[in-house]
């Protein structure tokens, strides 16, 4: 299969004449402070610097150029800048740029690597494809080699490597993996014995007018609409032309050039991959009216391949939800988002993203990678992102398991109860029906953790124990044997494991499934014995979740695609290798969050992610550490321990915990609306803008310090400062305060924490919480059974709005009253049930709950 990711490299001859004017100014302004300031000061004049990206950032009246600091006409490796420059001006630079380059003397360089050295440096087996960027000097010792900046895609994975290699030799100096893996941690088990021709967008230069466009025809949509989370959170429903026309002008099926009827536009086209090709499959077709209408069901047993058409629609709608949303919110084509046709408003084009639905390159997972949009020296780099979304296993009991072998022979175990087993989320998943069968095989050595004798099991389902290496290695080295399938079981415990991923081992082709110890060492003795056990996998997949239809984990995955697109150059500047700190999880966590929070949700509110696809109910833990919440009897997760916990999740996880409480602490200020779109004035619209915002303000390979100072200076730039005591609170609070310290950057337990704010936010915030308790309003009596009364809301003389909704978000009563105002309000014809009670006065916002009875 061809896992190659799409690149093209074309001169741009022309800007659009406003953006080229603009870079133009900006190039000489910035160039001017620069020697001013005598910031390239070198010993020699060979310094420079290279404009790589310039946003016109509408939300902060500013335009944000992003700069490469150059020596010899070529690239630093990470020695980049950022400029703000409002009205001709620069109010803002920082830079990273490198001090007294000394270069060395490289005789013999090479203009491109042989294919063998490529595949033999980085450890993979097969390539589909590599992209060369120009040369960059890296720093080596104290000293700048010239190197080789490449994207090196794995054939057999969803890998595509960000590597930088000595231009002489091949050394590998540093390397990344750009596509972001969701596999969540807490049902990933490693296994190590304790316990395809892509089709051609070609590039396109960035248009050089407005086009006409073209009136969008209707289309309509049976999914789950936000911010409906997933199927367990309520119900389809048919949404109509549910597109923003600012940013999806031809609405969702065209590009400016071709109109379409299926799930395919400007934005995405999301389509099916079970047979993983990485290459269009299909995708459901809404005729002439653009009708999405499928039948959706996701019971026991029920299968999800039957319904593929509501899941691909639904992915379809949530990646378009989330590209005209985040737009708004300045995602867009200056700051590198993610459309075919960027229909004249400046960047690059040409990469609407890539949405696999029912992928089949693994389980319990999904992916996203965001590609990249960059000029370097007039010449275009661009590459689509594609995001691959999975199934997700079923609850499997003794007594109901999931079905993934059948015994053919001897008679006598034919009709043997089926077990529990463990699916793998690599190698093939035998989708569509498909099967192998084969004589088992016993590994020598038992546990497969070296290499078998040649062909000593070809055409066998090779069985191993578990133990002293990966589940991966285990199955690689038996299919290097010549078996067609594996069982892997543990001689310890009498429950088997999802086998987890070994991102070190290549190249699994084979299916493979785990069992505990009783039946594993059946069919040991089975075989020792002499007898012929003949074996079919074939893997049942009736009640699976799909995750294309849970908005939460699609939001999460965009999410990358927004942080990395909108950090530094826009690509590789959110490495784990580089940060020990890498907030990329956290980031789209919070996302996922802010899209699926209902009307009358509050910050007592705990929330957990990928509830529906672990197959719990929507107030259960889901996949991180804790649940998302304010309250530290909920979730007491501070700074400090990111020094003990390990993994990007897990990090992320504790950076969007702080980007939770600031969110409640906005909303208490500023008041809600479930709508982040409705008023860009409510708390959690003001919140989420600073946010990504401080996206674009931040440093290359942030931490949490770097990551707090961009949503500062953001506050600085668009409200001077207005909310800098609550942001510094609400980080101080989750122990980011003044005197935290991120130390050195690649080490990973060094972190110190600090829940001090600076001097002058000390007398502010305890006013504030004075007037806070001093004014809280009440609700009585409640539970109430006729009528109730709102008190406390004379104490200023603003003018106060109640409204009222019910547990499914419906409004129920709204009223505005003077402040003196003692009027009841009547719930007589209201059902018996909860409610949330909004009051608003002023700045000032509060929710309760009442009970109706």
């Amino acid at each position: 299969m061809n896992k190659k990711l799409f690149l093209t490299t074309v001169t741009v001859a022309a800007f659009l004449a406003f953006g080229d004017i603009s870079a133009q100014n900006s190039n000489i302004i910035i160039q001017e402070y620069y020697k001013k300031n005598e910031l390239l000061t070198n010993s020699s004049d060979k310094t420079g610097i290279l404009i790589l990206n310039e946003d016109h950032s509408q939300s902060l009246g500013v335009n944000i150029v992003n700069v490469q600091q150059t020596y010899n006409g070529l690239r630093v490796f990470n020695a980049l800048g950022k400029v703000l420059i409002k009205d001709g001006k620069i109010v803002s630079e920082k830079n990273e740029f490198k001090r007294n380059i000394v270069v060395s003397d490289q005789k013999k360089t090479k203009e491109k690597f042989s294919e063998d050295l490529v595949k033999r440096k980085l450890i993979v087996n097969e390539t589909s494809k590599t992209d060369y960027f120009p040369d960059v000097y890296f720093e080596k010792n104290g000293i700048y080699i010239l190197a080789k900046e490449m994207f090196i895609s794995d054939q057999n994975s969803s890998d595509i490597w960000h590597v930088i290699a000595d231009a002489n030799s091949g050394e590998i100096l540093h390397k990344s993996n750009t596509t972001l893996s969701c596999n969540f941690e807490t049902i990933s088990h490693p296994g190590n014995g304790a316990g395809k021709t892509e089709e051609d967008h070609s590039g396109k230069k960035i248009q050089s007018k407005t086009t006409n466009l073209l009136v969008p025809g209707n289309a309509s949509y049976n999914v789950f609409a936000l911010p409906v989370e997933a199927p367990t959170f309520g119900s389809r429903s048919v949404v109509n032309n549910p597109w923003d026309l600012t940013a999806s002008p031809e609405g969702w099926h065209s590009d400016g050039t071709n109109t379409y009827t299926n799930t395919r536009g400007n934005n995405v086209y999301a389509y099916s991959d079970q047979d993983d090709m990485d290459v269009p499959g299909y995708s459901p077709d809404g005729g002439s009216l653009r009708n999405f209408d499928f039948p959706f069901a996701d019971g026991r047993y029920e299968n999800p391949f039957t319904y593929k058409d509501a899941s691909i629609t639904n992915l379809f709608y949530m990646n378009n939800k989330m590209h005209d949303i985040f737009y708004k919110f300045g995602f867009t084509e200056t700051a590198r988002n993610y459309q075919d046709n960027n229909f004249g408003k400046g960047g690059l084009e040409g990469d609407a993203v890539r949405a696999e639905a029912f992928d089949g390159s693994g389980l319990n997972n999904a992916n996203f990678n965001p590609g990249y949009e960059t000029v370097i020296s007039g010449q275009t780099y661009l590459a689509e992102p594609r995001m691959q979304m999975y199934l997700w296993d079923r609850v499997e009991t003794a007594n109901d398991p999931v079905i993934r072998y059948q015994y053919n022979a001897p008679a006598s175990i034919v009709n043997r109860p089926k077990v529990a087993t463990g699916g793998a989320v690599f190698g093939s998943l035998l989708f569509g029906g498909q099967s192998v069968t084969g004589d088992l095989g016993l590994s020598t050595p038992n546990n497969a953790c070296t290499a078998l004798a040649a062909g000593s099991l070809t055409g066998k389902i090779g069985v191993a124990r578990r133990g002293a290496c990966s589940f991966k290695t285990k199955v690689k080295n038996m299919q290097t044997a010549g078996a067609v399938g594996a069982i892997i079981y543990d001689p310890v415990n009498a429950d088997p494991v999802p086998m987890g991923d070994d991102d070190t081992v290549y190249d699994v082709t084979i299916p493979s499934i785990m069992m505990g110890k009783a039946e594993g060492e059946y069919l040991v003795n089975q075989i020792n014995g002499g007898t012929v056990v003949n074996t079919t996998l074939n893997f049942d997949y009736n009640g699976f979740k799909h995750s294309s239809f849970d908005n939460g984990i699609i939001a999460h995955e965009y999410g990358h695609g927004i942080s990395n697109r909108l950090t530094g150059p826009g690509y590789g500047c959110l490495k784990i290798s580089v940060s020990a700190e890498q907030m990329g999880e956290g980031w789209s966590d919070y996302f996922a969050l802010m899209l699926t929070t209902r009307p009358g949700d509050t910050s007592s509110l705990a929330r957990g992610i990928g509830t529906y696809v672990k197959n719990q109910p929507t107030d259960g833990g889901g996949i991180r550490l804790a649940k998302y919440s304010p309250d530290f009897s909920v979730n007491n997760y501070t700074y400090i321990r990111t020094n003990t916990v390990s993994g990007a999740h897990r990090i992320g996880f504790i950076w969007a915990t702080m980007l939770w409480d600031l969110t409640w602490k906005y909303i208490e200020k500023y008041g809600y609306n479930s709508d982040v779109l409705a008023s860009a004035t409510s708390g959690n619209a003001r919140v989420l803008q600073i946010v990504v915002d401080a996206l674009k303000l931040q440093a290359c390979n942030p931490t949490f310090i770097d990551g707090r100072d961009a949503i500062l200076q953001a506050d600085a730039v668009k409200n001077a400062g207005a909310d800098k005591c609550m942001i510094w609170a609400a980080f101080a609070k989750r122990g980011l305060g003044v005197n935290a310290s991120a130390g050195v950057k690649s080490v990973a337990n060094d972190q110190v924490e600090d829940f001090t704010v600076p001097q002058e936010c000390n007398s502010a915030l305890a006013t504030q919480d004075v007037k806070l308790t001093d004014n809280k309003f009440v609700i009585f009596p409640n539970p109430t059974y006729d009528e109730f009364f709102v008190g406390n809301i004379d104490k200023s003389n603003k003018e106060v709005k109640i409204t009222m909704f019910d547990m499914s978000g419906k409004l129920v009563f709204s009223d505005s009253r003077e402040a003196a105002s003692k009027k009841a309000i009547s719930t007589k014809e209201l059902q018996k049930g909860v409610y949330m009670v909004h009051i608003r006065q002023g700045d000032k916002i509060q929710v309760e709950k009442l009970i109706v009875r």
